[in-house]
């Protein structure tokens, strides 16, 4: 028989440290290598790349199997969190959970810069730090709501032992909430669920805005410059096809929250789809964002070629000041 414990948890690990070691050199290069002409939106990739960073580090250290059981939902980590208690378990939980929200916010606030930037001056650094830690607010708000959450953890072994006679729960850390409907647990799924749908019809919106814009001749901003915002747009674009991985965690988690289907594969899978999420995220930068790129094949493939039809961006620079980065 498959030990699906050991299975996941060997991909978790894998996944969730490749992930780090993509963000960290992402927030490395964001930092470091961007060009003058998007500076300030250097911001909020770093952004992106610290949340996804943390969103891997907290998932290698629950690497999280989630048991839905009528009302109550119930939790298994198999990652190190196990060696101090399931409460420590459920906090790295929380943080995990916190990260993927604030993730979604953060790609949504990225196409509004992009869009924003092309009819506007791009805002400072501080005020983008400020910006950002408003749409924060609510994942933070979610965290703190969710600790409270946390139920007993022997009644919860004994309502999965109930519930599910044949699964072998010794020795693994149990923990959970009994009933999904309080305030804590509620708000939680609400936020990781309800706002996905709106969140992108808004990206579909500012997309379209973004490239009719850059469509336009009368742009007043250099050819590099377009050319940036389009290798960002993509960039974006790649990035939000990405958390459609969401649908296949939600869906897992619904067969089993719904009596359809029962099965620790099921149970494993919901969680090791998000965590392709902050893997591949970082991915959409390495491969369209033109300074980038070429870092990475120069220091790590040690290919000194140039594209054909690029040229540098370090010194490019908007030629109004509504659009200085």
């Amino acid at each position: 028989m498959i030990d699906f414990s050991v299975v996941f948890s060997y991909a978790h690990g894998v996944i969730a440290i490749c992930g780090m070691l993509f963000n960290a050199l992402l927030t490395y290069l964001a930092l470091f290598q961007t060009p003058r002409v998007i500076k300030s939106y250097a911001t909020l990739i770093v952004n992106f790349a610290i949340t996804d960073f943390c969103a891997c580090l907290f998932d290698f250290f629950v690497q999280q199997r989630l048991i839905p059981s009528d009302l109550s939902l119930a939790y298994i980590s198999n990652g190190f969190c196990h060696h101090f208690g399931p409460t420590t378990c459920y906090v790295g939980y929380s943080l995990m959970l916190h990260c993927f929200s604030h993730s979604l916010w953060s790609l949504l606030l990225s196409f509004s810069y992009r869009c924003y930037i092309l009819y506007k001056p791009a805002p400072t650094r501080p005020v983008l730090v400020l910006i950002i830690f408003l749409i924060y607010t609510p994942s933070l708000l979610q965290f703190v709501s969710f600790l409270w959450a946390q139920d007993d953890p022997d009644e919860m072994r004994e309502i999965l032992t109930k519930h599910f006679p044949a699964y072998n729960l010794t020795e693994h850390t149990v923990y959970g909430t009994k009933n999904i409907i309080c305030f804590s647990a509620l708000f939680t799924i609400l936020h990781m669920t309800l706002p996905i749908t709106p969140v992108y019809i808004c990206i579909l919106i500012l997309r379209r805005k973004i490239t009719s814009r850059l469509s336009v001749n009368g742009v007043n901003i250099t050819k590099e410059t377009r050319n940036m915002h389009s290798q960002l747009l993509m960039a974006l674009t790649y990035q939000a096809a990405i958390p459609g991985f969401y649908l296949f965690g939600v869906t897992s988690y619904a067969i089993g929250q719904f009596g359809i289907y029962n099965h620790p594969a099921l149970e494993y899978f919901t969680f090791s789809s998000f965590l392709l999420i902050p893997l591949l995220s970082p991915l959409a930068s390495f491969i369209f964002v033109t300074p980038y790129r070429r870092f990475i094949m120069h220091y790590f493939f040690k290919t000194t070629r140039v594209e054909p039809g690029e040229s540098s961006l370090t010194r490019n620079i908007y030629t109004s000041n509504a659009y200085t980065g």
